[in-house]
C-alpha cells in the first residue's frame, strides 16, 4: 500500500412627525404589520389585494425562483399598485412615489449592500391586465421632484390596468450574492387612501436587460395611504433570515449608500456562491490500492450538510475535471474504483450548506494528489 498525504488551513471569519397632505411636504414613514417591515413582507397576510393577487392566491409573499437560470445577467428592482379587489376607481387621483432601492447579501463582505439606487423610480408606466399582453402606455401627467415622483391619475387611464414602475438594472455577481431585497416608498392623496394595493418584486434579466428572465418574488399587498409605507420583498428563506443579518436592511433602506466598487465585469465570475466564512475540511490522507484509491479527510462537526470532491488530472483543475457530493455530514472517506494505472490524480475538497433550494459552499482545502503504479 501506499500512502501520499496532504495538509489543509482553517480558516473563520443590518419624534413622532405628522403627516400632511399632498407635496407640500414629504410625509411620515409608516411601517404596517410588525416590528420588522422586512420579515413582515413575506411572512405577514397582505392588508389588501387586487383582483389579479386573489387569482394567483398571493395572500402572502412568495420567493418564486432564483437567479441559477444562464440567461440571468441582471437584476431590476420593480413595483405595482393595483386597484384593490372590490374598490372603484376614483375620478382623478394622485400616486406618489419616494426612494427605490436594490440590495444583495454578498459573501465576500458578509453583509447587504445596496446595488441599485434612486430617489424616485426610473420608469413609470400603466399595463393593460392581464399581464400577459405586455401593453403599456405613458402616463399624462408625472412631476418629478428631488425626492418623489408624483402621478395625476385619471379614472379612463387606469381602467382594467396597474401602475407598473421601477429601478435600473444591476450585474448578478453569481460567486458572491447570495439573496436579494428590494424596497419603495409609496403613498397617496384622499381619493385613493384605501383604494389601491401595491406589491414589490425583483426580475431578473439578460445581459442588456432587453428581455426578463424571471421574477425572484413577489411581496405581500400594502394598501395605499395618505402617510408614506415602505414595501418590502426579498428572497431569503425564513429559517435563515436572522442568520444573514437581513433586519439589517431597514437602517440601510434609509442611510445606505450605493456600495462603491460593484462588480461590473463583463461575465460572472462563477455561479456559484461561496461563503469565505463557511467551516472547511482538509484531506487527512489518500490511499491507493490495486485499481482504487480511497480518501480521507477531517470531518465539520457542525454548520454544514455535506462535502463535495472534486478531482482531475489537471493540477490546475481546468480540464478533465469531475467532482461528487456527499450529502451526509458525518462522512469522513471515500473510496474510488477502477482507476487506471499509472495515472497521476489531483483531488481537493470544500463544505456545503443548503439554504433554501439553493447551496453554498466554502473555500476549497488545499489539494492533494495520488499515482496509481499498479
Amino acid at each position: 500500500m501506499k500512502k501520499v498525504f496532504a495538509t489543509g488551513i482553517f480558516s473563520r471569519s443590518f419624534s413622532l412627525l405628522m403627516a400632511v397632505m399632498f407635496f407640500m411636504a414629504t410625509p411620515v414613514t409608516s411601517y404596517a404589520g410588525g416590528s420588522d417591515p422586512v420579515y413582515d413582507s413575506m411572512t405577514q397576510k397582505s392588508e389588501s389585494m387586487s383582483d389579479f393577487m386573489k387569482k394567483a392566491n398571493r395572500y402572502y409573499g412568495h420567493i418564486l425562483a432564483d437567479t441559477s437560470s444562464p440567461e440571468s445577467k441582471r437584476v431590476l428592482s420593480m413595483g405595482a399598485v393595483y386597484l384593490s379587489s372590490g374598490e372603484i376607481l376614483p375620478d382623478k387621483f394622485t400616486v406618489y412615489f419616494g426612494k427605490i432601492k436594490l440590495f444583495a447579501y454578498s459573501l465576500s463582505k458578509r453583509k447587504w449592500i445596496v446595488i441599485d439606487s434612486h430617489p424616485y423610480p426610473c420608469g413609470i408606466r400603466i399595463y393593460t391586465l392581464p399581464w400577459e399582453n405586455s401593453k403599456s402606455k405613458k402616463c399624462n401627467s408625472i412631476t418629478y421632484t428631488d425626492s418623489y415622483a408624483k402621478v395625476d391619475l385619471t379614472k379612463e387611464e387606469m381602467n382594467n390596468c396597474v401602475l407598473h414602475f421601477w429601478g435600473k438594472t444591476a450585474s448578478i455577481d453569481k460567486s458572491d450574492y447570495l439573496f436579494y431585497a428590494c424596497a419603495f416608498d409609496f403613498w397617496t392623496d384622499e381619493a385613493a387612501a384605501g383604494k389601491f394595493t401595491a406589491t414589490s418584486g425583483i426580475d431578473t434579466k439578460n445581459s442588456d436587460g432587453s428581455k426578463t428572465i424571471v421574477q425572484l418574488y413577489s411581496s405581500r399587498g400594502l394598501t395605499t395611504e395618505t402617510i408614506r409605507k415602505t414595501q418590502w420583498g426579498h428572497t431569503v428563506p425564513n429559517d435563515v433570515y436572522s442568520e444573514y443579518n437581513t433586519s439589517s436592511l431597514n437602517a440601510l433602506f434609509e442611510s445606505g449608500q450605493l456600495e462603491p466598487g460593484l462588480y461590473t465585469g463583463k461575465e460572472p465570475k462563477g455561479t456559484v456562491p461561496v461563503d469565505p466564512y463557511m467551516k472547511k475540511t482538509k484531506i487527512k490522507d489518500v490511499t491507493t490500492g490495486r485499481s482504487s484509491l480511497k480518501l480521507k479527510w477531517k470531518k465539520v462537526k457542525s454548520g454544514i450538510d455535506g462535502y463535495e470532491i472534486q478531482y482531475s488530472d489537471n493540477k490546475k483543475f481546468k480540464n478533465r475535471t469531475g467532482s461528487i457530493l456527499i450529502s451526509k455530514a458525518s462522512a469522513t472517506s471515500k473510496k474510488f474504483k477502477h482507476i487506471k494505472y499509472g495515472k497521476k490524480f489531483y483531488i481537493r475538497m470544500r463544505t456545503y450548506k443548503n439554504v433554501g433550494k439553493q447551496k453554498v459552499y466554502s473555500k476549497w482545502s488545499k489539494k492533494a494528489s495520488a499515482k496509481l503504479n499498479g
